[in-house]
């Protein structure tokens, strides 16, 4: 049996979400998508010593603890609340999901994992992590900007 636990669950998931998008299983991609990086999130919290029950409760620890205290950029923060409207609207609303969006949450979750690792691997303080540097804006993320704007879910089709 495989471990199960923080970053090998994350990459689990990934490799689900990756293997469901190639099979045309758009809208669990993005749901498996999504749980890679709130296992990273949780995985990051625990290592700080702190827990939550809910997913929201999760996602804005991590914002709080992790984004707002500058161990990771703030785009990264946006690609998790995004990921999860994101599977929210995959699970809950009549639409079919494009192909493009669940190839795009799936790299947005890699990115989440990706600061995750770097998180639990940062040995100096001169370390770098991964999306830093690009501003305050994340540039480089594939989330839909403030309030949904551009790309994401809204933007779906209905079935």
């Amino acid at each position: 049996m495989t471990d199960r636990t923080g970053l090998a669950r994350c990459r689990e998931e990934l490799a689900a979400a990756r293997l469901l998008a190639d099979k045309g299983f758009e809208a669990q991609a993005v749901s498996r998508a999504y749980f890679a990086a709130f296992f990273a999130a949780e995985t990051a919290l625990l290592a700080l010593g702190e827990t939550r029950s809910k997913h929201s409760g999760v996602i804005s620890a991590f914002g709080h603890h992790l984004v707002r205290s500058g161990q990771l950029d703030e785009g990264t923060g946006r690609l998790l609340r995004s990921l999860f409207e994101r599977r929210n609207q995959a699970d809950d609303a009549p639409v079919e999901v494009p192909l493009d969006e669940a190839e795009a949450s799936v790299r947005d979750a890699e990115r989440v994992v990706n600061a995750e690792a770097w998180l639990g691997r940062r040995a100096s303080p001169s370390a770098t992590p991964p999306g830093a540097g690009r501003g305050a804006a994340g540039r480089g993320s594939s989330a839909p900007g403030p309030r949904g704007a551009g790309r994401g879910p809204g933007a779906w089709r209905s079935a």
